[in-house]
């Protein structure tokens, strides 16, 4: 019999995470230990990330975004759209 797995689990699978795909991008590659370092957060904390059990949270984009150099709109495209610049009528 196959293991269930839950949706939320194979949807977050789907897609690499940004923040994984920096971690292997590093050399040499970087655990999510030396990750939850770089951003000052728990290793638990990239897991979940990664895994898509949670979200970066609002207050800590900007500080992963600097210190990774992925842009906020890539670690959370469900706030791309509230993020963005509004213009102003002439």
């Amino acid at each position: 019999m196959t293991p269930l797995v839950p949706i939320w689990y194979k949807r977050a699978m789907a897609e690499v995470h940004p923040l994984r795909a920096f971690r292997k991008r590093q050399q040499p590659p970087l655990s999510q230990q030396g990750l939850a370092d770089l951003l000052d957060v728990r290793r638990p904390t990239v897991t979940r990330w990664e895994t898509g059990v949670r979200k970066v949270d609002e207050d800590l984009l900007p500080k992963v975004a600097e210190r990774t150099g992925i842009p906020t709109a890539q670690l959370r495209p469900d706030l791309a759209a509230l993020m963005q610049p509004t213009e102003r009528a002439p």
